[in-house]
């Protein structure tokens, strides 16, 4: 961040937008993904996420400087929004899959084991 020159305000306004937007992911999949199947859901995560990490590349290529795109606007349009859609594609599904299987209780656990494991990475 310091090559781009991204203070630590800016840097936490950043993760306060991306919050955010993941309240909005949230929604999204409430109003329109929570009846459609799994893995149609996981399969348009995995097309977005190879979209996304495209535009890293172009970002650390500095492309976006060449297409007269800021990096602040980049950074935001980029890393904030696709991490709203791979909560709202990727996690959330997940998460609703496993709260139909479980056996009754132990949602509680599953869900402490499920969210526990995804903060490892």
């Amino acid at each position: 961040m310091n090559v781009i020159g991204v203070s630590k305000f800016m840097f936490a306004m950043i993760a306060l937008i991306g919050q955010v937007c993941s309240l909005i992911g949230v929604v999204i999949y409430e109003a329109f993904l929570k009846e459609t199947e799994v893995r149609t859901v996981i399969m348009w995560n995995v097309i977005f996420g190879i979209f996304g990490s495209g535009l890293q590349v172009c970002f650390a290529m500095r492309w976006n400087l060449e297409c007269g795109i800021d990096d602040y606007v980049f950074l935001i349009f980029t890393d904030v929004v696709f991490g709203a859609i791979a909560l709202s594609f990727g996690t959330l599904p997940i998460l609703a899959l496993f709260a139909k299987i479980t056996p009754k209780r132990i949602e509680g656990t599953m869900f402490a084991f499920l969210t526990g494991t995804s903060n490892l990475d």
